[in-house]
């Protein structure tokens, strides 16, 4: 009785989470794509999907996308004719990844309603559903264990704090408990799952580590980059925000000889005018042509995974507001990293922090207190290296773990 009274309650939320994204698709860009990408996914669900039940991989954002896509690729190399349903729940995922060639069709989920549900399981009658992170739709978990389709999470992480562990939303944690199998990130969440009697999980890590040890082998930087940080020590400064500039103009008077390469989370005009004007010191962007000032500005999107190479130290922006961005990007190059004090829900930034690989840093003066450091003692820097050398090595496979679960069953699929 319970169970019935709470999925009411929770279905008029997501009513209620429509209404506000119809009323706010006239006002902000973003949920203007996102009820349009909603609907047309509805449109396009009628009849029967041609894509012979594949694989539906969901992600809410691209930071889930990043930890799906290892597995995604890895798929498509051993089962190459196994089609590959992708689907988002935000804009900031959907549009960026709209083209992957590794999918054979990318969507925007529906809202979580029982009909969308049931209307999306029949339309593309998927093999299996895999889950990434933290994507509890309960009206679609329900759906997809009542059509008996098998039910995965991968790169789980849990807390004892995590609402459907209280007795209140126990019904949730019952669809926690048939899931064919959960793939966590850290021993720490599988421990909290066998607490609650959810027994089929492993701890199998991040697949993200997978996939920037890919990337790290394969990034290129541009030779006008490579020119300038050959002949200096180079500071990048990752997915800065206004809030990180304070740190960034002590490091600039600080070191003034060093290259100081500053990467905005935001590339619109206006906000790098604004951070042009705040740092106090001449700058240059990194399209223009001739890169003759010490602090260079990157004024386009997709260049700063592969500028970490260049990198003797780096600053990850964020963790002055809502928290810190992609640590391990950064530190797969073995370098020290620093980051603001917002950084607790991040579990590899704990993890650093803890091995003394990485640092947490309030104020400019503590970051140029670790660097002058570092610059006067080798050792420490060879350190850093050495651990997070080791951490990546002890940390990698977490791909290879789960399609050995999912292979027989993938398998079995395509000789059906």
């Amino acid at each position: 009785m319970w169970a019935q009274l709470l999925f009411t309650l929770y279905s008029g939320g997501i009513h209620l989470g429509n209404f506000y994204i119809f009323c706010g698709s006239f006002f902000s860009p973003k949920l203007n794509l996102l009820y349009h990408g909603r609907k047309k996914t509805q449109n396009l669900i009628s009849g029967k999907s041609n894509l012979g039940h594949p694989v539906w991989v969901h992600c809410a954002s691209l930071g889930e996308f990043e930890q799906g896509r290892p597995l995604i690729e890895s798929i498509k190399r051993q089962f190459p004719n196994q089609a590959i349903l992708l689907s988002f729940f935000s804009p900031s995922g959907y549009e960026i990844r709209k083209n992957y060639a590794f999918a054979d069709e990318i969507i925007y989920l529906p809202s979580d309603l029982t009909n969308n549900a049931n209307e999306l399981l029949e339309y593309y009658q998927p093999s299996m559903v895999i889950l990434v992170k933290y994507e509890f739709w309960w009206n679609l978990i329900q759906s997809v264990l009542k059509c008996k389709v098998p039910l995965y999470l991968i790169s789980g992480v849990f807390r004892e704090k995590d609402y459907f562990f209280k007795p209140i939303f126990e019904p949730f944690k019952h669809l926690l408990q048939r899931f064919d199998f959960i793939f966590n990130q850290d021993v720490a969440s599988s421990e909290i799952l066998s607490k609650h009697q959810i027994i089929q999980q492993i701890c199998s890590g991040d697949t993200r580590i997978d996939r920037v040890i890919e990337n790290a082998k394969a990034a290129l930087v541009p030779e006008k980059i490579k020119a300038i940080s050959n002949v200096s020590t180079t500071i990048i400064y990752g997915s800065i925000w206004i809030s990180d500039i304070e740190v960034v103009k002590d490091c600039l008077s600080a070191f003034p000889t060093f290259v100081h390469i500053i990467a905005p989370h935001d590339i619109s005009t206006k906000n790098i005018q604004n951070i042009r004007k705040a740092i106090l010191c001449k700058s240059v962007l990194y399209s223009e042509d001739d890169l003759n000032e010490k602090v260079i500005i990157i004024d386009n999107i997709g260049m700063l995974s592969s500028l970490y190479t260049v990198a003797d130290y780096v600053y990850i922006g964020g963790g002055f507001q809502k928290g810190i961005h992609n640590i391990l990007e950064p530190t797969v190059f073995r370098v020290p990293v620093f980051f603001g004090p917002n950084h607790q829900k991040f579990n590899e930034a704990l993890t650093f922090k803890k091995l003394g690989a990485a640092f947490s840093v309030e104020s400019g003066e503590q970051i140029l207190k670790h660097i002058l450091n570092f610059e006067k003692n080798e050792g420490q820097k060879e350190l850093v290296k050495k651990l997070l050398s080791q951490y990546f090595e002890e940390n990698h496979g977490a791909t290879e773990k789960i399609i050995r679960h999912l292979y027989p069953k993938i398998n079995k699929t395509i000789i059906q």
